[in-house]
């Protein structure tokens, strides 16, 4: 999708809301609209317009490759901006929610209160807008589409390379390094989270930090694993066994699977989201085991590792239906405290008629 297609998108959301403007300053927003990686900038936007605004790092960049209006960021900049396309307008300035910082909504709305006594105007007023963005970030286009499986095939032979380093006396710690090492060597930008490399008992805690843990004999490993390569992002989760595995442990990665083939079977248009997280807790609680299934089923991701929407049964996105281009994860798990735990994550893709797996020809 071009940017001006996306550009159009926002507007187009603005025009069914009434608003005039919407003020966009996280730096994810901002790439997903302009394609430039900023760590700081504020992107005005109007139901006609669009005007980018970036501090003296970014300006030359900016002009040179950014399709809208580049400007020098100040307040003076920014106030005649906002009064030169708002003097016919309501002066509605939208906001998200979802992102911007309770110190940077002090500092916007500071920002009008002086707008307002300087320029002699009473109707300006910021108004809060959740993620306005979701619904366009949600469906994924083939460039996007393209770059997340570049970057679940590097990870996938990241994983087949770091299998490699796991002998006895080995540390999680030299695991998660050997597959950083491995990734920015073969081109990701960068990981999309800490390595979670687990052994046996840590192996209970889905969040584990990588520790100075040995590998032993017997231990069944998680590896939870996930890269950014050209701003998009991978994730995954395996399970190894070293030696003859745990036999609790092991009927727990069989539950899992069962769990995750059985969601798999609902990916298709027209499902809603929540049952996916429905059924596999069902396969879960037919073995007694859905109290060991301590989080949702999935996340949606893209630009973000964890994006809209998460796949809960009883989640603030459970009627959410599903839709082509959509792309998400599926990983369910099981974990009890200080004997360990078992997950298998994927990528999927919803397709016209179906779903597609990014980990499943490779």
């Amino acid at each position: 999708m071009s940017l001006s297609k996306r550009l159009e998108n926002v507007q187009r959301l603005l025009s069914s809301k009434d608003m005039d403007f919407l003020l966009i300053d996280d730096p994810d927003s901002l790439f997903y609209l302009t394609n430039l990686q900023l760590s700081a900038g504020l992107m005005l936007i109007t139901q006609k317009n669009a005007n980018l605004f970036v501090d003296g790092r970014y300006i030359a960049t900016a002009r040179e490759n950014s399709p809208f209006q580049v400007d020098l960021l100040s307040q003076e900049a920014l106030s005649e901006t906002i009064c030169t396309y708002g003097s016919n307008l309501s002066k509605k300035i939208g906001f998200n929610s979802s992102k911007t910082s309770y110190c940077s909504y002090l500092k916007f709305n500071d920002f009008i209160e002086r707008i307002k006594q300087q320029r002699k105007v009473v109707d300006f007023k910021l108004v809060a807008i959740e993620n306005p963005l979701k619904p366009f970030r949600l469906i994924k286009d083939a460039t996007e589409i393209q770059k997340m499986k570049k970057a679940a095939n590097l990870t996938w032979k990241a994983f087949e390379h770091i299998c490699s380093f796991l002998n006895e006396g080995v540390k999680e710690t030299e695991v998660a390094v050997e597959f950083e090492v491995f990734c920015r060597k073969n081109g990701a930008d960068s990981m999309a989270f800490s390595p979670i490399i687990a052994f046996g008992e840590n192996t209970a805690y889905p969040h584990h930090k990588s520790s100075k843990r040995a590998l032993k004999a017997n231990d069944a490993v998680l590896i939870d694993i996930g890269i950014v390569l050209d701003h998009y992002c991978s994730d995954m989760t395996r399970m190894i066994f070293v030696g003859k595995p745990d036999p609790e442990i092991e009927k727990y990665y069989s539950v899992v699977k069962k769990a995750h083939q059985k969601a798999l079977s609902l990916c298709k248009p027209g499902v809603k989201l929540g049952d996916l997280d429905r059924v596999a807790r069902e396969v879960m609680a037919e073995e007694k085991m859905e109290e060991l299934f301590l989080h949702s089923l999935g996340h949606g991701i893209g630009i973000e590792v964890h994006e809209y929407p998460r796949i809960k049964w009883d989640g603030d996105d459970k009627d959410l239906i599903l839709k082509p281009g959509m792309v998400f994860t599926i990983e369910p798990g099981l974990y009890k405290e200080k004997v360990g735990g078992a997950r298998y994550e994927d990528m999927i893709l919803i397709t016209q008629d179906g779903y597609e797996n990014f980990y499943s020809s490779i």
